[in-house]
């Protein structure tokens, strides 16, 4: 650490704000802001679109006004984006891959991602000395990005639930059911495959009968 840096950290330790856990929260708030605004144009799904705008406007938002507060304090924010952050960008970013995969792996992203944001606030409102600006800042956003998990996590169960119970969980079984759903559940698209398998099968036998 430089002297400049040095002197910083030691002004806002000074006034009762931790600068770390204050630009890490800044960093995850920007990594945020930018994966929601790429999932916004990933995503075909309408309603997820829409969801995705207005939480990229939410964090774009919240992470200026951490950014405010460390500046006051003279700290620099930290906008380059945190370890765990940039994780769950990439997660966002892999050429829509992830939301090939389906709505329910794309909930399950959300929430996992907003469960590590709301960790970042639980250890930066564990300070003892937090000025009160910092702790009602802090503590309002931490009210959003709960309430953003709850709702996601909420749709997650919703979906859960429309599933029958042999897809449901995280089991093997569970899995290969819901994988194969959109052949089993398509009348059509299930005789084809059953007629596939079975011209298959009769060739494998006749292959064997000449040897």
């Amino acid at each position: 650490m430089d002297s400049a840096s040095m002197a910083e950290q030691q002004v806002a330790t000074a006034a009762g704000l931790d600068p770390a856990a204050l630009r890490g929260i800044s960093a995850f708030l920007h990594d945020s802001h930018r994966g929601y605004d790429q999932g916004r144009h990933l995503t075909a799904d309408r309603f997820l679109r829409i969801e995705f705008s207005e939480l990229a406007e939410k964090r774009e938002k919240m992470a200026a006004d951490v950014d405010a507060l460390l500046r006051q304090k003279n700290a620099p924010p930290q906008k380059e984006g945190s370890a765990l952050g940039t994780a769950h960008r990439a997660y966002l970013d892999l050429k829509g891959s992830l939301f090939r995969q389906g709505r329910r792996r794309v909930l399950r992203e959300v929430v996992r991602g907003e469960a590590a944001l709301e960790d970042a606030y639980d250890e930066a409102l564990a300070a003892p000395d937090l000025p009160p600006e910092a702790r009602q800042l802090l503590q309002r956003q931490h009210r959003q990005v709960r309430a953003t998990r709850d709702r996601y996590a909420a749709m997650l169960d919703d979906e859960d639930q429309e599933l029958p119970p042999e897809m449901r969980g995280p089991g093997l079984v569970a899995r290969f059911n819901r994988l194969t759903r959109p052949v089993t559940s398509n009348p059509i698209l299930s005789a084809v495959v059953v007629t596939a398998v079975s011209v298959l099968t009769a060739k494998l036998l006749r292959g064997r009968s000449y040897r």
